[in-house]
Order: structure tokens, then sequence, then C-alpha cells
């Protein structure tokens, strides 16, 4: 990485004195404190309404966001020799730790929290507006065909893997998953979800994970990176979330139903919650592991992915326990 130009943390209006690279980032020691630059990958319409996130969670009381700072051009980044900079405060904290259980409630309190205030979001002029518009009915009819695709594919071969074997023992249950999910679904209306988003102008974080949630010594929790952000059902955040917090707990019913009554007393999510089921029984990560298998014919990949595909049987009688307490809410 190359150094960082004095000129660029003026552009913001403070003095550089001394910097360090951290990550992709710089910390920078400035005569107003510590800030951080970072040079952006994306374009200015897509930082725009990252921006206008931030702001719209901040306007509205939700003050753990790493807002941008605004340039003496009077715009949140500041254009340096082609290169695209922004500037956030530094913030000393720690990664949430999902296996711990103080910070997983923290993640999903504050989750909640950030929820409540996320409708009404209008985006600043210039901003490139984006939608979540999947369409999870055609999405699981989809995957069910990559399962058959899948099982056709192996019983055409004269010999098996170790995965072959292990995914053809298996594969019926997670197709019956599927067939599941569906059936929750019956009377989902992607186009009713649709006119809600817009008519609400509700988002999701859309990578609300524990790299980019930061613990601060104050007990607070700092939402960053917001670069995935979008106008879409807060609820994927909260199944994105609990499945990655599962995984660390094996699938563990009384966390679950702690960390969902926890969002459930600040959040009421009685529209959506046929649509929340559905997505917490879906078997994403089985079908992840066998796709990006049966794309990727690299040995070591092999390895990892078959090490990955145990994982995930192995907790199978657990998540099957998790999915019955899920089907009574």
């Amino acid at each position: 990485m190359k150094g960082l130009n004095p000129e660029i943390v003026k552009g913001f209006g403070y003095k550089l004195e001394t910097y360090t690279h951290f990550r992709n980032s710089f910390i920078c020691e400035t005569n107003q404190g510590i800030k951080v630059i970072q040079a952006v990958d994306g374009d200015i319409p897509q930082l725009l309404f990252q921006h206008s996130a931030k702001e719209h969670l901040y306007q509205n009381g939700f003050k753990w966001v790493d807002r941008f700072y605004i340039s003496e051009s009077n715009a949140p980044y500041y254009i340096h020799e082609g290169t695209i900079y922004v500037m956030t405060d530094w913030v000393d904290g720690r990664e949430c730790d999902f296996d711990s259980l103080e910070d997983i409630e923290k993640a999903v309190s504050t989750l909640a929290d950030m929820h409540k205030v996320s409708k009404g979001m209008i985006p600043v002029e210039g901003s490139r507006i984006k939608y979540d518009e999947r369409s999870l009915p055609l999405v699981i009819k989809k995957r069910m065909n990559e399962l058959s695709t899948m099982k056709k594919r192996i019983n055409r071969q004269s010999r098996m893997s170790d995965f072959d074997l292990l995914f053809l023992k298996h594969y019926k249950y997670y197709e019956e998953l599927c067939l599941r999910v569906l059936e929750w679904l019956k009377n989902f209306n992607s186009n009713e979800i649709s006119q809600k988003v817009k008519k609400e102008k509700c988002f999701c974080h859309n990578d609300y994970t524990y790299h980019n949630l930061l613990m601060v010594p104050s007990g607070n929790l700092y939402v960053t990176h917001f670069e995935e952000c979008r106008y879409g059902l807060p609820i994927y955040d909260l199944v994105s979330v609990l499945k990655k917090i599962m995984k660390k707990h094996n699938w563990d019913i009384h966390i679950a139903s702690k960390l969902l009554f926890l969002y459930m007393d600040k959040v009421n999510i009685d529209e959506e919650k046929h649509l929340l089921i559905s997505l917490l029984i879906f078997p994403d990560d089985f079908l992840k592991v066998c796709n990006r298998y049966y794309n990727t014919r690299r040995s070591w990949a092999s390895q990892s992915l078959l090490r990955k595909l145990n994982l995930i049987i192995e907790q199978k009688d657990n998540v099957a326990q998790f999915i019955d307490y899920i089907e009574t809410l």
C-alpha cells in the first residue's frame, strides 16, 4: 500500500501529524484527534447511498455508526488523483465475539435498535438506489433443481468420492427441508413485500456480522461497513446473524429463544413471521458447500469442502431440534 498524502487529510479540513497503516486503511493522528482514512473501491453513487443510510440512523437516534466526515467540497468523500477517499472517526474497540453470550445478546439488541429507526430513509441526490429483490420461492425451487442435477451427475459417474457418498446419504433430508420452506411460503407474495419495502423505505445492513461490529469500553456496539446495505426487509439481517450465531452455539434452542425474544421485544415482526421461519429452515449452508464442490475441481478445495460438509451433517440433529422450535414461534 502506498503512503498517505497529507493533502487528503487536508481535504477534510484537518492537519495530518502522523499516520500508520492498518489493514487497508490509514490511522491518522490529526490536529483534532485520531481519524481513519480509507480508499473506496466502489463509486460515488454507491457511497452516497451508504452515507444516506448512516445519516438517517444517526439523525433518528442510533448514534453507533461510522459516519463519513464531510470534505471541504461539501461531500462525504474527497477525491485525490482519481481515487475516492472517506474519513471516519477511529473507534477504539474490539470485534464482537460470537462465542460470548454477552456479546451476541448485545449484537441482537443493537440490531433491533437499528432496525427500529431504519424506516423512512431518503437517500441524498446522486445515490444509486439498491433494492433486495430476491424472490424466495424462485430461489428455493432453483436450489432444489440444483440438488437434483447434482444427484444425477453423481449417478452417472463410474467412481464416487467421499463427498459424493456423503451427499447421496443425506441429500434427501435437505431436499425435504426445501419442501418444508416452500410450504411455509405458500402465502408469500413477492410483489406485496416489494411494495411494502418501497412504501416504508426500510433498509437492511446486509453484512451484519462480527467483524463489522465493534464493542467499545462503554459497552455500546458500533455498526460499521455499510457497503452492502440496501432497501429491503430488515428481517434478512436478523436471519443472517442468528444463523451465524447458532452455528457457534450448536443450534442451542435456549439461546435462540432468548435472542429472538430480545429482538421481538423491540421490533414487531408479526407480518414477517412466516418469512422468518422459512429463512431459518432453509439449508443454505448445505446447498452452498455442495454447489462449491461440484463447481470446483481443485483437490485442496475438495478436502476443505468435505470437512465443511461433515461439520454441517454433524450438527444435523441439533438443527432439526432448532427447526422444530422455530416452527412453534
